[in-house]
């Protein structure tokens, strides 16, 4: 008991010594190269790409990766009806959405798109990368993307739907051989540039075009014969003319659609 109470009088005094003359007293190890070694218990740093508890955040972009600003977003709990949690994206595309505490059940990510575009007001629904349902303690991360053509789960496209209305006054023709050129005038609905577009009729209609404003022209290309040009008329158009323009609306039975009068140009 006494050499162990001489040594411990002895490290005591060293240190006091160092302290006097400005110097430090070196960690046990190396002198004082590597830190020491971390203390037990000591938390384990976080995973910045694992989900916060109690929140659900994301970025919302359309389907050429640009942020989408002030698009409404959603957590739907599954157990209790019309209990959500709301939020908004912000100019980078990001929401983020404190979820309560003491609520049962799990959530669900929803989200829409509603834009007024060129007079006409279109509100589309946001696909999410992942369906799955989520406990609000592990949280989750959710991205939406705002699609304005292909094909959807349900067998139905993102798209709009040309109808396309022959006009004989000035000559028959069949539908499978009109070719129509849509030309995007000015950027689309999500924001995006969209592509001069040139489609055969297939049965009355063009399917899935991107929701947008196109000036549209129509030829007629039969097989082995040369091809017509031809006149088109909007359905609430008097005239028709060598181009129009067409904006998509939103009918309830029919979807987001717009409609096309064609009939043969005069011969030169």
């Amino acid at each position: 008991m006494t050499v162990h109470a001489t040594r411990t009088f002895t490290v005591l005094l060293l240190t006091a010594l160092l302290a006097a003359c400005g110097g430090t007293t070196p960690p046990i190890g190396d002198g004082g190269t590597t830190p020491p070694p971390a203390t037990p218990g000591t938390p384990a740093p976080t995973n910045p790409d694992a989900p916060a508890p109690y929140v659900m955040q994301g970025v919302v972009k359309n389907a050429q990766g640009q942020p989408l600003a002030g698009v409404e977003v959603w957590a739907d709990n599954t157990l209790y009806y019309n209990m959500n949690v709301l939020g908004v994206t912000d100019a980078q595309g990001r929401y983020r959405l404190e979820l309560p505490r003491d609520v049962l059940g799990t959530w669900r990510a929803g989200g829409r798109f509603q834009r007024s575009y060129h007079g006409e007001t279109y509100e589309l629904s946001l696909e999410v990368n992942d369906e799955t349902a989520f406990t609000a303690d592990t949280g989750a991360f959710r991205n939406f993307t705002l699609k304005t053509s292909g094909e959807r789960p349900d067998g139905h496209y993102y798209g709009g739907t040309v109808w396309v209305y022959g006009n004989y006054s000035a000559g028959d023709f069949k539908n499978r051989d009109v070719e129509l050129t849509l030309t995007p005038d000015g950027p689309l609905l999500d924001g995006s540039t969209g592509e001069t577009l040139t489609r055969f009729v297939d049965g009355n209609t063009i399917a899935d075009v991107p929701i947008g404003r196109y000036k549209v022209t129509a030829r007629h290309v039969p097989e082995g014969g040369a091809p017509r040009n031809m006149l088109v008329m909007r359905q609430d158009e008097d005239t028709f003319a060598p181009s129009t323009i067409l904006m998509f609306r939103k009918e309830p039975q029919y979807g987001v659609m717009t409609d096309v009068n064609l009939k043969l140009a005069p011969l030169p």
